[in-house]
């Protein structure tokens, strides 16, 4: 997944992508190894506008993922839709003059570097879609999760296990008095 920079004509290029997993080898192996499960079709909108040598990209993404509650552990589908900007610039020249300035590399500064005028898009598209996914997934706002001692979830069943008041040793600074001192 790829452009050149010579089909931005005008300076500007809409184009829409929709792509099926196979097309993000990386994301099939973070599923492999227990992390989101993307569904097969990814949709992405993406704007190119360029401005000399750099290029804008202002998107949106559409996608499937099927997650684990954070709660009750049960595997649910949650829609997502994002949108992104992004930044592609030429790639700089090696330079090993010996100086011993500290420079900032363009992935530091949240740009993209470019080759040959060729923009990649795989691995920017890529990381906005694992960006886009929660970082505690919740199957629903009303999830009442698994009962801290015996596990059951507490979504299907109800159960009968007697919760213990929480004791903070914190409690005792409720006591002082601190208008006296």
């Amino acid at each position: 997944m790829q452009l050149e920079l010579k089909d931005i004509k005008g300076g500007e290029l809409e184009q829409e992508y929709s792509c099926s997993l196979a097309e993000f080898p990386d994301l099939m192996v973070i599923a492999e190894q227990g992390g989101p499960r993307f569904g097969e079709s990814l949709f992405f909108q993406l704007r190119f506008q360029r401005s000399g040598q750099f290029v804008e990209v202002d998107a949106s993404l559409e996608a499937v993922v099927e997650l684990q509650c954070g709660r009750c552990l049960q595997d649910f589908k949650q829609p997502l839709a994002e949108s992104f900007s992004l930044t592609f610039v030429p790639q700089p020249e090696d330079d090993e003059s010996g100086e011993d300035d500290v420079e900032l590399e363009t992935n530091e500064l949240g740009l993209i570097p470019y080759r040959d005028d060729i923009l990649k898009l795989q691995e920017p598209l890529q990381e906005q879609l694992l960006m886009a996914v929660p970082i505690s997934p919740i199957c629903k706002t009303s999830c009442r999760g698994l009962c801290p001692s015996c596990g059951v979830n507490l979504n299907i069943e109800k159960c009968d296990c007697v919760r213990k008041p929480f004791n903070s040793k914190f409690n005792i600074l409720a006591d002082i008095d601190f208008k006296k001192t």
